[in-house]
């Protein structure tokens, strides 16, 4: 695959989120946010409220994202939702406590430059990130796309 891929999440055993990827700083920076200026750090990952799927960027205020973040439940490891951004990115990320951090919100992201499909996605990350995925196999985790179970799914900006 031809197309820019970052990997955002814990990385070499050691707590706390990094970016990995081509490119300088700035283009670094530049898929760490999307929309009204959201930070992906754990925003796009899936939640339960209720049985539902929700992720907290899809809340349209502050105080409707903070609902989501701390009044839902982590989905579990290795489940996944699938984002076309506004920068231009396609994001996959799931809670995984399987990089070097055990702690909750730890999760991982995959980036890449245009539009892709979930399949396209975890090829570029088996291509891109091998290490990622030999952590999950190692502890038991497998990637499943719950994207098709969001209703009304359009997603631009933070916001279905």
């Amino acid at each position: 695959m031809g197309d820019r891929c970052f990997y955002f999440g814990c990385w070499g055993n050691t707590a706390g989120h990094y970016m990995r990827g081509p490119g300088d700083f700035r283009a670094r920076e530049r898929v760490s946010y999307f929309g009204n200026h959201m930070h992906i750090d754990g925003s796009l990952a899936p939640r339960s409220d209720h049985g539902r799927i929700v992720w907290a960027a899809q809340g349209v205020t502050r105080e409707e994202r903070s609902r989501l973040s701390w009044e839902t439940k982590e989905c579990d490891q290795g489940v996944f939702l699938l984002h076309n951004l506004d920068t231009g990115f396609t994001a996959v990320q799931w809670w995984d406590r399987t990089q070097g951090d055990t702690r909750g919100g730890c999760n991982s992201t995959v980036l890449l430059e245009g539009n892709h499909t979930a399949e396209e996605m975890l090829a570029a990350l088996a291509e891109h990130w091998p290490e990622v995925l030999a952590n999950l196999e190692k502890a038991g985790v497998k990637l499943v796309d719950v994207t098709p179970a969001v209703e009304g799914r359009k997603y631009t900006s933070g916001r279905p």
